[in-house]
């Protein structure tokens, strides 16, 4: 039987050829389901292939490094052909005639990256960065970053450090790379927005990364110090600029604006950021840097995987994949507009209710009511009137209606005359209805003797619209009651006295309303 080779292995194909296992493993699925996962090999490459049913049965017939025969259709996981097991055994090489060297596959090297220049004061990207800080205009912000690329310590350190571990310009000298491009795109961003003050966006892409220098520790391999994991290049940033503003003698509020440039630049609290972007400097350095590292990251993604493969593996830092194929457009040089067309834009802040900026309907301010006319003719004073008065009518007031009639004047109040103190226990005399109390079930009239001597009637579970009158002419019936013992005589129906002056009960010392009233039935206050 001929042999199969793993590189002439194509999608769609049944497969029935002899293997070694590389690697055997039985994990479990998303849904809880274990599989077989297992890595076939011969010397052209790699095979992955997989056992959904009838896992337990088939790993116990084979291990790894054995040789095995598997057979199965060739389907497609991510991009790369994989073997639906539907039949596998361990083989003898001596009996298949098979040599054992055809199944052992070496992994090719990976490409040796260009090497790059020595980093020192004449290379070209050190030698660009300083032409970038030269370019700076406000003195303070200058003296400021010269004071960290005149620190030998910062840029021997500097030259040579990463930006990352293993996101974006995870290399020697990619901290200096991506420095250099976030200044030119805060140049590019300036032009065509000239609200941004141009040198706080410089002082933010020269700064906001320059704690890696000290976070990460790259002597061999990449990893954080103890600095970075306890601190963090936000705040280590953030410590050397106020040290450094202190010396340069940068004012107080330039200092607090470069360092929030620094603290927000990753945008969001959940990322990292103690503060969030608050200023458009340290909002556009946000996107200057996410812009700049996703595109060296991506560029990397794409580029590790070799053939003609149309995406990435999407086993990534963002968790999905990147297309990678032949874009749909024609691939020629592109250039872009003439200089003319590319002018900057200004934004100007415009009212938000209308579309085309102006005021809203009503918004004007109103115009202010002319002043109404001071009176200066005296008002007449009306004869026989005092003199305060007649001062009174001479200050200016709004004309009066002529059809108006004259107010009459009022007549003098006569006093009423003292009827003397008010029988205790208000209108009715002791315990009659003024003398009634939250929640009293006493007597209430003349003769009433309470509730208990009241004889019960029976209720009646429907209204009776007749039953009000009938009670009336049933108790005009009925011989007059005799007077409660300790009331006073019944007097005939006179109006209610009017309520005597507060002055008066203070002045006679009554009790309050709720005392009891004192012998014989005087002094009690008013209720």
């Amino acid at each position: 039987m001929e042999k199969t080779w793993v590189k002439d292995i194509k999608e769609g194909e049944r497969v029935k050829a002899l293997f070694a296992v590389s690697r055997k493993a039985v994990p479990t699925a998303k849904s809880g389901k274990s599989y077989l996962s297992v890595t076939l090999v011969d010397r052209t490459g790699e095979l992955e292939a997989r056992a959904f049913d009838r896992v337990e049965e088939i790993a116990a017939l084979f291990e790894e490094k054995d040789l095995v025969e598997a057979e199965g259709v060739v389907g497609t996981f991510q991009g790369r052909p994989q073997l639906r097991i539907e039949g596998i055994a361990k083989a003898d090489a001596a009996a298949a005639g098979a040599d054992a060297a055809d199944f052992v596959w070496i992994p090719p090297p990976e490409p040796k990256k260009p090497e790059r220049p020595a980093a020192d004061e004449s290379s070209v990207p050190w030698a660009e960065l300083l032409a970038l800080v030269d370019a700076i205009t406000d003195p303070h912000v200058k003296s400021l970053v010269k004071a960290f690329l005149e620190d030998d310590d910062v840029a021997a350190r500097l030259r040579r450090a990463p930006a990352a571990k293993g996101v974006h310009h995870a290399y020697p000298g990619g901290l200096l790379e991506h420095t250099i491009s976030c200044i030119k795109l805060s140049h590019r961003i300036a032009d065509h927005y000239p609200q941004l003050d141009r040198d706080l966006l410089v002082a933010g892409a020269f700064f906001h990364d320059l704690g890696k220098i000290r976070e990460l520790t790259y002597e061999r391999t990449v990893e954080y110090g103890d600095e970075g994991r306890l601190v963090g290049h936000l705040v280590m940033a953030a410590q050397w600029i106020h040290d450094k503003a202190r010396r340069t003698g940068v004012p107080r509020d330039l200092e607090q604006h470069v360092v929030h440039l620094v603290l927000a630049h990753h945008g969001k609290l959940e990322f990292g950021s103690p503060k969030v972007p608050v200023t458009l400097e340290a909002l556009v350095t946000h996107f200057i840097d996410d812009l700049d590292s996703r595109m060296n990251s991506w560029v990397n993604l794409m580029g590790r995987d070799g053939g003609s493969r149309r995406w990435t593996d999407a086993n990534n830092v963002y968790g999905h994949p990147i297309w990678r194929g032949p874009l749909p457009t024609a691939q020629v040089e592109k250039k872009g507009p003439p200089p003319e067309l590319m002018t900057p834009v200004i934004y100007v802040p415009r009212d938000a209710a209308t579309p085309s900026g102006e005021p809203r309907r009503g918004a004007a301010a109103k115009k202010p009511r002319p002043p109404r006319p001071a009176r200066t003719e005296p008002r007449p004073a009306e004869p026989g009137a005092p003199a305060a008065e007649a001062a009174a009518a001479s200050r200016p007031e709004p004309a009066a209606s002529p059809d108006r009639p004259a107010r009459p004047e009022r007549p003098e109040r006569v006093d009423r005359p003292d009827r003397g103190p008010r029988a205790p226990g208000g209108p009715g005399g002791p315990r009659g209805p003024g003398d009634r109390k939250p929640r009293y079930m006493g007597p209430r009239l003349p003769g009433d003797k309470g509730p208990a001597a009241r004889a019960d009637k029976p209720r009646s579970l429907t209204h009776n619209p007749f039953a009000a009158l009938a009670a009336r002419v049933e108790g005009s019936a009925e011989p007059p009651a005799e007077a409660a013992p300790g009331a006073p005589p019944e007097e005939p129906a006179a109006p209610s006295p009017a309520p005597a002056p507060a002055t008066q009960a203070t002045e006679t010392g009554a009790a309050p309303a709720e005392a009891a009233p004192p012998p014989g039935g005087e002094g009690s206050a008013p209720n």
